[in-house]
C-alpha cells in the first residue's frame, strides 16, 4: 500500500517533472525562434549587399547579354540597359532586405502577429517587383519595358506625395546644397521631366504607353498577375499574395482571429504563429534567388538561403 505521503511525494515529483519539461520546451522554442530570426538578418545583409554592390554575370547569360544592347536615351542622357534593369530591382531588393530585418525584430519580440505578417506581404511584393525586372524568360526590351514601368511608378508616386504634403517639385527644389544634381535615375533629379523623357523614349521605340489608374504604362504590371505568371513560382506565391497573407486587411481565419484576440490578454504572439501565416518572407527570396540565378548565370547566397529554408519550413518556434 501507498501511504498518504507517498503520494504527496509522488505528485510533487510529477508536478516538477511537468515544470521542467515546460520550462525545456520554453527554452527550446525561443532557440529555434531566434535562429530562424538570426537565418533572416543573414538574408536581409546578403539582399543588401546584392543591392549595392555590382553583379557578376557568366558570359552567356541573360544578365550579359543585357549589356550589349543600345544605351537608354533619357532626354539628354543616356543609361546602358543593364544599369536600368539592375537600378529598378535593386530598389526592391534593398525594400525587401529592409522588410526582412523587420521581420526578424517581430519575430524575436513575439509581440504583433499582424504586424509580421503585414511585413512578410511588403517581402513577397518587393522580391516580386525585383524578380520582375530581370525576369530571363523574356527579351531585354520586355525587360526594359518592366523596368521603366517601374520607374514610371516610382515617380508618380514621389510627385503625388510632395503635392499631399504641399511641396514643390520644380526641379530646383530637388538639388543638393552643394549644387550638383545627383543620381541618374531620378532620386534628386525633376520627377516631371524624367517622366517626360521616358515616355518620349518609349515613343521612339514605338512602345505603345497607356495611361494607368496612377501612372502611365509602358507595359501593364501587377502583382496578382506576377505572383501567377512568373516561371518560377512553385504554387505558394498566389498564396502568399492572395490568401494568407489577406489577413493583412483584415480577412482572418477563424483560429488566426481568436489568437489576435488572445494575443491583446497575454502579450504574445507566438513566433510559430506568426511563421505560419507569413510565407511571403519565405517565397519572396525563393523567388528572387532563384530568378537572379538564370538571369546571372551565378548562385548567390546558397549556403544563406539553404539555412534560411530549412528553418522556416521545420516548424522553428512551435514549442
Amino acid at each position: 500500500m501507498t501511504s498518504e505521503g507517498d503520494a504527496s511525494r509522488d505528485g510533487e515529483a510529477w508536478a516538477m517533472d511537468i515544470l521542467v519539461q515546460l520550462r525545456q520546451g520554453r527554452q527550446e522554442a525561443h532557440a529555434r525562434r531566434d535562429a530562424l530570426a538570426a537565418a533572416v538578418d543573414e538574408i536581409a545583409d546578403g539582399f543588401t549587399q546584392l543591392g549595392l554592390k555590382p553583379w557578376k554575370s557568366e558570359r552567356k547569360s541573360p544578365a550579359r547579354e543585357d549589356t550589349k544592347v543600345p544605351d537608354v536615351m533619357l532626354g539628354d542622357r543616356a543609361e546602358p540597359a543593364a544599369t536600368v534593369l539592375r537600378y529598378e530591382s535593386a530598389v526592391n531588393i534593398l525594400s525587401a532586405a529592409d522588410q526582412l530585418r523587420g521581420f526578424a525584430v517581430l519575430l524575436r519580440a513575439e509581440k504583433s502577429l499582424m504586424g509580421a505578417v503585414s511585413v512578410a506581404r511588403g517581402v513577397f511584393e518587393a522580391c516580386l517587383w525585383a524578380t520582375a525586372v530581370i525576369d530571363p524568360t523574356i527579351s531585354t526590351d520586355e525587360r526594359l519595358q518592366r523596368a521603366l514601368t517601374r520607374r514610371l511608378a516610382r515617380l508618380s508616386a514621389g510627385i503625388r506625395l510632395r503635392e499631399m504634403l504641399g511641396g514643390d517639385t520644380d526641379a530646383e527644389q530637388l538639388v543638393e546644397n552643394d549644387g550638383d544634381v545627383d543620381d541618374a535615375h531620378g532620386t534628386n533629379r525633376d520627377p516631371a521631366k524624367d517622366i517626360s523623357d521616358i515616355l518620349a523614349y518609349a515613343k521612339d521605340r514605338g512602345w505603345p504607353v497607356k495611361r494607368g489608374r496612377r501612372t502611365p504604362e509602358i507595359t501593364p504590371l501587377s502583382i496578382d498577375w506576377l505572383s501567377e505568371n512568373l516561371e518560377r513560382r512553385i504554387g505558394i506565391e498566389g498564396y502568399a499574395w492572395t490568401s494568407g497573407s489577406s489577413m493583412a486587411h483584415g480577412e482572418h481565419a477563424g483560429d488566426t482571429a481568436v489568437w489576435v484576440e488572445l494575443s491583446q490578454d497575454i502579450g504574445t504572439a507566438p513566433a510559430w504563429l506568426i511563421q505560419l501565416w507569413s510565407n511571403g518572407a519565405w517565397a519572396g527570396p525563393r523567388l528572387f534567388l532563384a530568378t537572379h540565378a538564370t538571369y546571372t548565370g551565378k548562385g548567390s547566397l546558397r549556403r544563406e538561403y539553404q539555412r534560411f529554408e530549412e528553418l522556416f519550413l521545420s516548424g522553428a518556434g512551435k514549442s
